[in-house]
């Protein structure tokens, strides 16, 4: 009796692990992120300082301290001062999924990797203006497949599950 209930223990733990969503599997960057982060909306500032992709600093914005003449705080949404471009390293256009996700977990900040990166990538206010609003000088873009809520559902899922590059 001792052997069947084992039997059925083991089991009944088998089972649930097959259909429980393994952690280091639960949310590949390739699958759910790669293609968000390479969106226009996503790419126009993250080209922006970028002299190998020769971004809008390089061609149409000479001055990139003068931000907030064009993008001001009623349109934006932003707080003042706060509008401003990602530095060049962070161009990760034409990178495929394991660069992509490499180089936003380096470039993440110090500390608490997961945190840093839940902190920017879910309540940054220039990124959720570019998914929620984007509203720009030249009038509103389309944002990302599913907006706010299927990025945040996405990126969660990714924290959670490992932060793999694959």
């Amino acid at each position: 009796m001792k052997r069947l209930t084992g039997l059925i223990i083991e089991l009944s733990l088998l089972g649930l692990m097959l259909h429980a969503p393994a952690a280091a599997g639960a949310a590949p960057f390739s699958e759910r992120l790669h293609a968000k982060f390479h969106h226009d909306r996503c790419l126009a500032c993250h080209q922006f300082n970028s002299a190998r992709s020769q971004g809008l600093s390089y061609t149409t914005h000479r001055n990139r301290y003068l931000c907030e003449s064009c993008h001001r705080p009623e349109q934006t949404g932003l707080p003042p001062g706060e509008w401003q471009a990602p530095i060049p390293r962070l161009d990760y256009s034409g990178l495929g999924p394991r660069e992509t996700c490499e180089l936003i977990k380096r470039n993440a900040g110090t500390g608490d990797l997961k945190r840093q990166l839940r902190d920017h990538l879910l309540d940054d206010l220039r990124i959720r203006w570019a998914l929620e609003s984007g509203m720009t000088p030249l009038g509103r873009f389309p944002t990302i497949e599913g907006g706010y809520a299927a990025w945040r559902e996405d990126v969660l899922a990714w924290l959670e599950g490992g932060m793999r590059c694959d």
